[in-house]
């Protein structure tokens, strides 16, 4: 689970009260409300500073998964050339050993 999967996640538990049984499970389903909507989408804006599109949470189902992509694709549109540059930089400076180990700490 990516560090932004789990933050998402910890802020799901404390807006609903109780942790996400899995990474596709609906918001609302799991008991969430349009009160705990807002704490988690203030929480998400506090940690990441970030606002989250509300048209792309109910697209797909609003999951932590869903989230958590949100939040990964918010933070990449916010992103400047010159930031995506090294970035590019410094995956350009990896080995296939590194990438590899990297993807799989991140799933």
């Amino acid at each position: 689970m990516s560090e932004i999967a789990e933050t998402v996640a910890r802020l799901w538990t404390e807006a609903v009260g109780a942790a996400p049984a899995g990474p596709e499970v609906d918001f609302f389903e799991a008991g969430g409300t349009s009160l705990a909507l807002v704490r988690f989408l203030a929480g998400v804006q506090e940690v990441y500073g970030v606002e989250l599109p509300l048209d792309r949470l109910f697209t797909g189902g609003f999951t932590p998964a869903g989230a958590a992509s949100a939040v990964e694709q918010s933070l990449l549109g916010s992103a400047d050339a010159a930031e995506l540059e090294a970035l590019q930089a410094e995956l350009d400076g990896l080995s296939d050993e590194e990438i590899r180990a990297l993807l799989a700490e991140g799933s």
